[in-house]
Order: C-alpha cells, then sequence, then structure tokens
C-alpha cells in the first residue's frame, strides 16, 4: 500500500485512484472525468435551446382542452354534490366561497334582535359549515332542496317547533360552492 493510500485510509478517507491527466487541444490539461463533464453539460444546455426554440403550437384545440381540465367539476347534478358536500369536511373546504357570507340573528342587540351579516375567510370557518343531510337520531329534523330564481339552491335545514333553521345558499363559480348561510335562529 502506497503512503499516501495509507494515511487516507487512517483518516476515514477511502483513497481513490485519480484519472490520469492528458494534455487537450491548445495545451490545455484536462481529465477523462472533466471532459465527460463538459460534454455533458454542453448537450444540456443544446438540448434547452432547441427546446426554447420549438415554434409554438398554433392548434386552437390544445388551449381549449386546457380550460376544460382547469374548470373540471366534480360533479354538475347538484344532489351528488349536496350529498357529498354534506357527508366530507375536505370536500367542504374545497368547495366554500372566500370569504363565505354569514347571516345571523344577534339576540342580544337591544332593543331588539337585528340581523348581521359577516364575511368570513375560510381558514376562519368552524368545520363542518353544514351538518350531514341524512336523518338525525330522532328522525326530525328535516331539509328541502329549492331552486331559486336565479340559478342557485338553497337547502333549508330546519328542527321543527324551534327556531333552529338554517338556509345553505349554494351557486356556480363556475362549479358548485356554498356561497352564503342564512341562520334563522334567534
Amino acid at each position: 500500500m502506497e503512503e499516501g493510500s495509507a494515511r487516507g485510509m487512517r483518516r476515514g478517507v477511502r483513497a481513490e485512484r485519480q484519472a490520469p491527466i492528458e494534455m487537450g487541444r491548445c495545451g490545455v490539461v484536462s481529465s477523462p472525468t472533466r471532459v465527460g463533464h463538459a460534454k455533458l453539460v454542453v448537450a444540456a444546455g443544446l438540448a434547452f435551446v432547441l427546446a426554447s426554440c420549438a415554434p409554438a403550437s398554433t392548434s386552437v384545440a390544445a388551449p381549449a382542452a386546457a380550460s376544460e381540465a382547469t374548470t373540471a367539476c366534480p360533479t354538475d347534478a347538484f344532489d351528488v354534490f349536496i350529498e357529498r358536500f354534506g357527508r366530507e369536511i375536505a370536500f367542504q373546504e374545497l368547495t366554500t366561497a372566500d370569504p363565505l357570507v354569514i347571516e345571523r340573528y344577534d339576540a342580544a342587540a337591544e332593543p331588539e334582535p337585528r340581523r348581521v351579516v359577516e364575511e368570513i375567510a375560510v381558514a376562519d370557518i368552524a368545520w363542518p359549515v353544514m351538518p350531514r343531510l341524512d336523518p338525525d337520531d330522532d328522525g326530525r329534523r328535516t331539509h328541502a332542496f329549492i331552486p331559486t330564481a336565479d340559478g342557485r339552491m338553497e337547502v333549508h335545514v330546519r328542527w321543527p317547533d324551534t327556531s333552529d333553521q338554517q338556509r345553505y345558499v349554494f351557486g356556480r363559480a363556475p362549479c358548485w360552492q356554498l356561497q352564503r348561510v342564512i341562520d334563522d335562529s334567534i
């Protein structure tokens, strides 16, 4: 074993055999590994230049397909959408307007309760924002889907014989999303 190699082994460094140095053109000293690396860098640069010089697509179908892909909605059928919305909190978070408009009554207002309208950022909403639409344990809670004249859908959730009543307003932007919550409870 050579003396230099033994010293490298003692320090925990593996001794490697160096490639022979060759005299290149124009008297430049180079090693085979440097030449290989230089060829790789030149090839990568050439590939980049050629790719950037490629002609732009003149097809009208390509941008249209890209546009459709970015606006693809999970579903167009409201009954399928609302069933998933009520069941999955993560889906609620994705399909709720930011900010969400919430209307409610301030029962502590004087001289009488008054309606309060707030815009709440999605990050500040307590989830789930709407209960599941399955029948509750005692079967009293009811819900109804009401289409509006402007193309929106309202989901009315009511507990009979109480003031606990909410309306959830959904619209397309471009997909179905919860846009407003109206809490008529006092």
